[in-house]
């Protein structure tokens, strides 16, 4: 392992995008283009990868925060219907996603379900665990997920669209694609 493998960005130094469900996450907005979310987080993150087709489709693309020069910070995920349908955020690299006032990434699982529990108490909603044990919320297109900083687990949440959320809770049957749910570290 190299040095810093396991760093985790100082909360200063995150970005902070605000998050408004099924809308946007800073500058990403649900349905966009990939070429619109890249000229969108231009200068802030840069695409480092993407899986397309062949058609000139990008159905995934990674994308790392330029000042901090390593690892992916964003995951994009696209369905050919609607656009940018889901946004992961790195617990360790990517910008902080502010909900309401809630800090998304980097909390140890327990602090942040205690937030969000009376955030979703206040505004008459619910949560769910899937079988994986994510704390979802599909009313607002979330799925808490954790990822390994060292010894500690910090949570990173996958934000969806409107139309990938009434499932988005269940590995096996939501439109997030497989590869996703396998992120660990």
């Amino acid at each position: 392992m190299g040095a810093g493998v396991w760093d985790v960005v100082e909360e200063s130094q995150r970005a902070v995008w605000s998050f408004t469900p099924f809308e946007h996450a800073g500058p990403l907005r649900f349905g966009m283009t990939h070429d619109r979310a890249a000229a969108a987080v231009d200068g802030v993150l840069e695409t480092i990868g993407s899986r397309g087709d062949g058609t000139g489709w990008v159905p995934q693309a990674d994308m790392w925060p330029v000042h901090y020069g390593a690892g992916a910070g964003v995951r994009l995920y696209y369905d050919r219907a609607i656009g940018l349908a889901a946004i992961s955020i790195d617990a360790r690299l990517g910008p902080q996603v502010d909900l309401d006032g809630i800090p998304l990434i980097g909390w140890v699982p327990s602090v942040l379900e205690d937030a969000l529990f009376d955030h979703l108490t206040a505004h008459g909603l619910e949560a769910v665990f899937s079988l994986e044990a994510n704390l979802s919320v599909p009313e607002l297109g979330v799925v808490m997920r954790v990822q390994r900083a060292g010894d500690r687990v910090l949570t990173r949440p996958v934000l969806v669209a409107r139309e990938w959320a009434p499932r988005c809770s269940d590995a096996s049957q939501s439109h997030i694609p497989d590869d996703e749910w396998r992120v660990f570290s």
